[in-house]
């Protein structure tokens, strides 16, 4: 019999290999999925396709990275119209890449996705950038980088008002430079999790969380607070059994707070049911 691969194992394979290696469009559309299973990425890679088309077109033939980075910002704001979602941030839809191009509207990450795909394309060097409370993009070689931000429709950012404005921000003791540089594809679809999370917790929805849950510890399996965190929502949903091992395993890492409390209460509690269960006849 063949076993249907999870989403899990799918997200899995994506990631696979060192940084450079990492499909981030084919992760992020699995991410997508936790929204609407049975999406096409190909049809979605097309759309991304023709953006780069136009845009390499109204770049006219151009190489410079200014230059390639106007014909981008055209492109998907003047002509397509992507905007930021202001009025809904929280909203997991801005975290589905196939209904943020569906719809022309998402967050700092996900715009910045877009936007670094169809750079990719006609081929412009673009990376992500972590600036706290905030997601740009990176445009250009190190030496000569320009930032760009998707979420304003392709606002430049002088580097030095960047500087200037991490104080504010309470980003000691790192180096101010070190949040102007590039993060990897993994922190990328980190991140993207990390809001679904939130999102998914606001609103309740217990069952997508615990998949955004399973999808983060393919990239953090080492994250043992988030071994609790599904622990807790396997328990929401009924499953004792998965509970269980993943309580086990937080509470042996001797985690501090009222959290390992919590998790050793109902670890106990559940030991107590299951061994009731086994012993029934």
């Amino acid at each position: 019999m063949v076993v249907k691969p999870t989403l899990a194992d799918e997200f899995a394979g994506s990631i696979a290999g060192r940084d450079h290696e990492v499909d981030l469009f084919g992760a992020a559309m699995i991410i997508a999925r936790l929204g609407r299973d049975g999406l096409d990425p190909h049809h979605y890679a097309a759309r991304l396709d023709h953006f780069a088309e136009a845009a390499a077109e109204h770049a006219e033939g151009s190489n410079r990275p200014e230059a390639l980075a106007a014909a981008i910002d055209y492109q998907l704001f003047s002509v397509v119209g992507f905007t930021g979602n202001s009025d809904d941030y929280g909203s997991p839809e801005n975290s589905y890449l196939d209904r943020v191009i569906d719809r022309r509207i998402g967050i700092p990450i996900t715009l910045s996705l877009v936007y670094i795909e169809v750079a990719q394309r006609i081929g412009l060097r673009c990376e992500g950038v972590g600036y706290p409370g905030h997601f740009i993009v990176r445009c250009g070689e190190p030496e000569d980088a320009f930032y760009v931000d998707p979420f304003h429709q392709g606002a430049r950012l002088d580097r030095q008002e960047l500087l200037a404005g991490l104080p504010a921000r309470d980003t000691a003791p790192a180096s101010p430079e070190s949040y102007l540089l590039p993060v990897t594809r993994r922190q990328i679809l980190q991140r993207m999790l990390n809001n679904l999370r939130m999102a998914y917790r606001h609103e309740g929805d217990i069952h997508r969380w615990r998949l955004a849950v399973d999808l983060q510890l393919r990239i953090e399996p080492w994250n043992v607070p988030l071994l609790g965190e599904r622990g807790f929502l396997h328990y929401r949903l009924g499953n004792p059994e998965a509970a269980l091992d993943d309580l086990e395993t937080f509470v042996h890492a001797d985690q501090p707070g009222t959290t390992r409390v919590q998790a050793t209460r109902l670890l106990e509690q559940l030991r107590t049911r299951l061994r009731t269960n086994e012993e029934t006849p």
